[in-house]
């Protein structure tokens, strides 16, 4: 039902008097002529008013003015007739009607008119432009007058409940549709209007319609790819959300249910840690009859999906990393046969996501997901949100049938409303009639009796006018939202009330499914919001990049399979309502994302020098990451100086820092070199940001070293040799000058042999050298040049004569 809200101010008249009286008492006019003036726009805006009103409001004809448009567009009225909007000939018609009041100021006591239009309202087409604020709106007759209390401010009260005769009524013939319109009036003016319907079931016979249900089994929009333990608490406690899904699904078996896996495999993964609610609540849900049926894991949009560029459709890859062996005394159970649920086929990140191996314990991916659905090809995405080639690719990913809401097609252009199913290539589309399903959930959702029957009164009015089309075949489906009340007694006792109208029957999703086509029905493309699909492709280019960063893990999977299950989250349908606050989400997931993969970085390294032929450079890694990594170490040189001899590998534990050595040769040739390092995961992928080294190369240090060392060592032997012979020969020169002493200074000629042979020849001496010739002077005679003059002159002395000591000594010697 829709609401006009609004309130027309105080009377021109009252308001131009009350200026007059405020004038003719700035200018000291009597009292008199203004109480005279006061009483006069009292009077006007008694005449204005209902009967019943007061005259006494009139005083307070400006400040009503004033909170008239304070609540403009606050006050709203709200109106339903007894029996679920519902009556039948003869029957005297109960109309309630109710106020809320979002101002800061009272609503004054006042009057409410109850009208109904003057014929019925013949087409689904009239009772949408009934509801609606702006739409056509026909004649109608005042039925019913009442008066209503005030309502305070920031409340909601229920003004008026008023039994209405049959015969003021008026209501005969056939089954049909009319309007009902409430409009509550103060002393000041209108305070607003409201509108419901009341359907009529005439005296003739009604085609029944066949009604189906869908009902989600999801909790609210998580980013956390898995339920926490302390959630599945709360959820499947006594009064629980899931708990009061599970309770409206049991009380309605022919209701199918669609479940998000991600509620099973939170479950189980906790073994026998789990709430032990929560492992009851899945054994009764294995005991339900319901219908049932998938949906993504999450409950991920599948249109949103594929309009982001996804070739398949999403699908967990491991849920090794929420699983602890202490967990699993003995391997899980599973208890239900496994259905071929669709999965994806092909990842589209940048790396594959390897499985993890498990223990004979833990349970298997499969086995956590495992459940026994009625059927396990339905997509169910988000309401307006698919092209006509996005369910043709559904098709095509395993999902034959696809849950499309009305507004997703051209059913309102239709003369009838048409069947729920629609052929779509390869496959069968299920149409969710849109005014029904509003009206439905407005009912499950509503808080109160009050809401719950204006709820009930749409629901009926929609169904009366479809089976006024109808032929008998009609069968429509109705789905649920994402949404849910607060109680599950009020949501069972609505959806009871609607299968109990006189316009409806108990229909299953298989009765859908096989109800004939409607001729015409055709799907209307709706493109996703760009903004959410760009959201969407930075969502999966940030959980790409953590898959390749998982590539350094001995076990990648225990990322993955968590990145996985957090983008499957992050898509779910329940995001789509602004209150969750979605933008939010998925700049925290982006904040991690690049968090994870710049957790294992290369440190800044200082000037480094390169002495020798070959060595070893020390580069430290650090990894700020919960788990070990294995990294592979490349550096690169920039020039020919250095040569890199290979890769380094090396595991750096969690949480800290380990030093990596590259080992480098050193070519020919000084100078610098920039050396380019970067960290790679054992498969090739890179990993962190990198990091230029500076390296001097001085590689000919070592030759040059070693030859000067070479030459210091041959100098200093050298020098000590020369040394040697040098104190050697100083001292054969000292142990010859004793002889020389003993010669006369004056002897003029030397000593000869008394050999003939060698007689007037000059000695050789015994060891063969011939001495030096003497000198001669002027006067023919030889003489020996001294020592010192011979060595002013650069000649060297002969050396005397030997004497026969010295002779024995030379022979000794020799």
């Amino acid at each position: 039902m829709r609401l006009i809200r609004g309130r027309r101010g105080a009377s021109r008249s009252a308001l131009l008097a009350a200026c007059v009286a405020a004038l003719l008492a700035l200018v000291g006019a009597a009292p008199a002529q203004a109480a005279a003036l006061g009483a006069a726009g009292s009077a006007a805006a008694g005449s204005a008013g209902p009967a019943s009103g007061s005259s006494a409001l009139a005083s307070a004809a400006p400040s009503a003015h004033a909170n008239a448009e304070v609540k403009a567009d606050s006050d709203t009225v709200s109106l339903y007739a007894g029996d679920a909007g519902t009556t039948s000939p003869g029957a005297a018609v109960t109309v309630t009607v109710s106020l809320g009041n979002a101002t800061p100021t009272p609503v004054d006591t006042g009057s409410v008119d109850i009208a109904i239009t003057t014929g019925p309202l013949a087409t689904r087409s009239a009772l949408d432009a009934w509801t609606s604020p702006s739409g056509d709106h026909p004649a109608t007759r005042v039925i019913a007058t009442d008066l209503t209390p005030a309502v305070p401010p920031g409340t909601t009260e229920r003004v008026a409940s008023v039994t209405i005769p049959a015969k003021t009524v008026g209501l005969s013939g056939g089954s049909a549709v009319y309007g009902l319109k409430a409009t509550i009036t103060e002393a000041s003016g209108a305070v607003g209007t409201g509108y419901s319907t009341l359907a009529y079931t005439g005296d003739t016979v009604q085609n029944k319609v066949g009604l189906a249900v869908a009902m989600p089994i999801t909790v609210p929009p998580t980013a956390a790819g898995l339920i926490s333990s302390d959630e599945l608490a709360a959820y499947t406690g006594t009064d629980g959300l899931l708990t009061r899904q599970l309770a409206l699904a049991e009380e309605h078996p022919a209701m199918a249910i669609g479940i998000d896996p991600m509620i099973i495999a939170s479950i189980r993964v906790l073994g026998d840690s789990a709430p032990q609610s929560a492992r009851s609540w899945l054994q009764d849900l294995a005991d339900l009859t319901n219908d049932s049926f998938p949906l993504q894991y999450g409950d991920a949009d599948v249109a949103t999906e594929l309009q982001s560029g996804f070739t398949s459709l999403l699908a967990p890859t491991s849920f090794a990393y929420a699983l602890d062996e202490r967990n699993f005394s003995s391997p899980l159970s599973v208890g239900e046969t496994p259905s071929p649920t669709p999965t994806a086929t092909t990842n589209p990140f940048v790396t594959p996501t390897p499985t993890a191996t498990a223990s004979s314990k833990l349970p298997t991916l499969e086995s956590l997901l495992a459940w026994p659905y009625t059927f396990a090809g339905i997509a169910w995405p988000a309401d307006d949100s698919l092209r006509g080639s996005d369910v043709e690719d559904l098709v095509g990913a395993g999902y034959p049938s696809t849950i499309v809401y009305g507004s997703n097609t051209n059913a309102s252009t239709l003369g009838v409303t048409p069947n729920a199913p629609l052929s779509v290539k390869g496959g069968t589309a299920l149409v969710a009639d849109q005014g029904v399903s509003d009206a439905l959930r407005r009912v499950v959702g509503a808080t109160n009796a009050d809401e719950e029957n204006a709820a009930l009164a749409s629901v009926s009015a929609q169904l009366a006018e479809i089976d006024g089309q109808s032929d008998g075949n009609t069968i429509i489906l109705a789905a649920l939202d994402r949404d849910w009340p607060s109680g599950s007694s009020e949501a069972n006792r609505g959806l009871t009330s609607v299968y109990n109208l006189p316009w409806a029957q108990v229909s299953s999703l298989r009765d859908a499914l096989n109800a004939p086509h409607t001729d015409g029905l055709a799907l209307k493309d709706v493109t996703q919001d760009a903004d959410r699909t760009a959201n969407v492709k930075t969502l999966t280019a940030d959980a790409g990049s953590m898959d390749a960063f998982a590539t350094v893990l001995s076990d990648p999977a225990l990322l993955t399979g968590n990145t996985r299950n957090q983008l499957l989250t992050l898509l779910g349908v329940g995001w789509l309502q602004s209150e969750n606050n979605w933008p939010a989400a998925v700049s925290s997931f982006t904040a991690k994302a690049r968090q994870t993969t710049s957790s294992v970085n290369i440190d800044p390294t200082g000037k480094i020098t390169v002495a020798s032929a070959q060595s070893l450079i020390p580069v430290t890694v650090t990894n700020s990451f919960s788990m070990p990594v294995n990294v592979v170490l490349r550096a690169t040189p920039s020039n020919g100086r250095l040569e890199v001899d290979s890769d380094t590998s090396k595991t750096i534990p969690a949480k800290a820092s380990a030093k990596v050595l590259v080992p480098v040769k050193a070519k020919l040739g000084n100078g610098s070199v920039k050396l380019s390092l970067q960290l790679y995961s054992p498969t090739g992928l890179k990993v962190g940001t990198g990091q230029t080294a500076a390296v001097e190369v001085h590689a000919d240090w070592e030759g040059l070293g070693a030859l000067i060392l070479g030459i210091a060592v041959v100098l200093f032997f050298g020098f000590g040799l020369t040394r040697s012979i040098v104190r050697r020969i100083r001292g054969r020169g000292k142990d010859a000058s004793p002889s020389d002493s003993d010669a006369p200074d004056d002897i003029d000629t030397p000593v000869t042999r008394d050999d003939p042979d060698t007689a007037g020849a000059p000695d050789a001496g015994d060891d063969g050298v011939a001495s030096p010739v003497p000198d001669t002077s002027d006067d023919g005679v030889a003489s020996p040049v001294p020592a010192e003059r011979s060595a002013e002159r650069g000649v060297e002395a002969p050396a005397p004569p030997e004497s026969p000591a010295h002779s024995d000594e030379g022979d000794q010697r020799g």
